[in-house]
């Protein structure tokens, strides 16, 4: 089967180049198959909502690309665009964003006021999506008379009648009850498993995991691991999956970093006769192995030393022989700790400290491949290989042509700019 989703080398820059620059995604990688019901869970800001706002267009790629339905988004014509986001998906926010001088007919009727239906097909839709979600008799009152959960359903409904296939749902429980968070999570799940619909829903809350078939958990703009219902198999790829030990951990424990799995992993295997105290240090102690702040003799000490030392107070044979267990273990997850950063050259770092200069003052957009273009030619002129003039020329020269591609204003304010910081020892 393939995927209607899809997400490639995918990453989200705000501020590009400047001072404050933030990057909201990083390389995101991932595949999303129709009728599934997907989960990006994480804390706040830490890029859930920005991911799923690319999948609607509304924000778009510094670098990488999505494609939905075999469509790159960022190649989409403004014409394409607004008809993909009238019939290919429907939006459901925390806020519900209905129009407050509208009644609740006419907020579900909305977005069908561009379609080719005839008054009375649109009539019969919303009326049936106002049966189906328990608010017909509420179709003539103002949205200011309903409660958080009825505006929730009708804001579903108003999602649903251009007949999309992707439900987005942006913490749509987060302004809810217990009691009418169910009722909206069961429709998700109605509208999943009854209507065929691919289901991608955010939240922070532990509480809607087991809805969802996959759950990407998102940190720091990046997805740390992904984890397979068990329970709820809805693609056979998924359904012959083995799914590992570590993802069932990560089910019972969504808050656990993924060191700290590990830890609970490995704690698990050696199936530790110990009181809840004592494995909690030898988890943490294991966890501290892993991230390597401490080595095997510290470890070893740790689970030989006694309680007034802070230790496990094992016998010292069993906490060898522990030991080498877990180093084992340990060696056997491989734990791959990428650099968040490259190491800089020194002229690389000081074009750079320059480029955040000029851009901090610059109102204008500079584009990713502007971005990469701007820090050569700094550091060409950080190393002498080019003299203020021909920085000034690259900086106004088009990308096709090698240069930077600003107008000529700004291109020599720049040049004028650059000189007078590398003038400074």
């Amino acid at each position: 089967m393939n995927p209607i989703i899809k997400f490639e080398n995918l990453s989200v820059v705000y501020d590009l180049g400047k001072s404050n620059e933030t990057e909201a995604l990083k390389d995101i990688n991932l595949e999303i198959y129709p009728q599934e019901y997907i989960i990006f869970f994480g804390p706040s800001g830490c890029g859930k909502s920005t991911l799923l706002y690319t999948i609607a267009g509304l924000e778009y790629p510094t670098r990488g690309r999505v494609i939905v339905d075999g469509k790159s988004i960022k190649d989409l014509s403004l014409k394409e665009l607004i008809s993909f986001h009238r019939s290919a998906i429907g939006m459901i926010f925390q806020a519900y964003y209905l129009l407050p001088t509208l009644n609740v007919r006419d907020n579900i009727l909305l977005p069908q006021l561009f379609s080719n239906a005839s008054g009375r097909e649109r009539e019969k839709k919303a009326e049936n999506l106002m049966k189906r979600f328990g608010i017909y008799e509420l179709r003539n009152k103002k949205i200011s008379q309903l409660s958080g959960g009825q505006q929730q359903r009708v804001a579903i409904a108003r999602a649903l009648i251009n007949g999309a296939g992707i439900i987005l749902a942006d913490e749509p429980t987060g302004n809810l009850d217990s009691k009418n968070a169910k009722v909206l999570l069961d429709l998700l799940t109605d509208l999943q498993e009854k209507d065929k619909k691919t289901i991608i829903h955010v939240t922070h809350n532990p509480r809607d995991i087991p809805r969802a078939n996959r759950v990407f958990y998102i940190e720091d703009g990046k997805i740390i691991r992904v984890v397979v219902n068990t329970e709820k198999p809805t693609i056979e790829s998924m359904s012959k999956r083995k799914v590992s030990e570590l993802e069932r951990l990560a089910q019972a424990y969504p808050y656990l970093t993924e060191t700290r799995l590990r830890a609970k992993l490995i704690l698990n295997h050696l199936l530790l006769p110990f009181g809840v105290d004592i494995q909690q240090k030898i988890e943490k102690a294991i966890e501290d192995y892993i991230k390597g702040r401490i080595n095997k003799e510290m470890l070893f000490k740790f689970l030989d030393s006694s309680p007034e030392e802070g230790g496990a107070n094992l016998y010292t044979q069993r906490a060898r022989a522990l030991t080498g267990e877990i180093v084992k273990l340990a060696g056997e997850i491989k734990i791959i700790e990428e650099e968040k950063y490259p190491q800089l050259t020194l002229p690389a770092e000081r074009a750079a400290k320059i480029r955040i200069y000029l851009l901090d003052n610059y109102k204008g957009h500079i584009s990713f491949e502007q971005l990469k273009r701007l820090d050569d030619v700094l550091a060409q002129r950080v190393i002498g290989r080019i003299r203020k003039k021909r920085l000034e020329e690259l900086l106004d020269l088009p990308l096709k042509k090698g240069g930077v591609g600003l107008n000529r204003r700004t291109a020599r304010r720049f040049a004028r700019q650059a000189e007078l910081i590398l003038m400074k020892k």
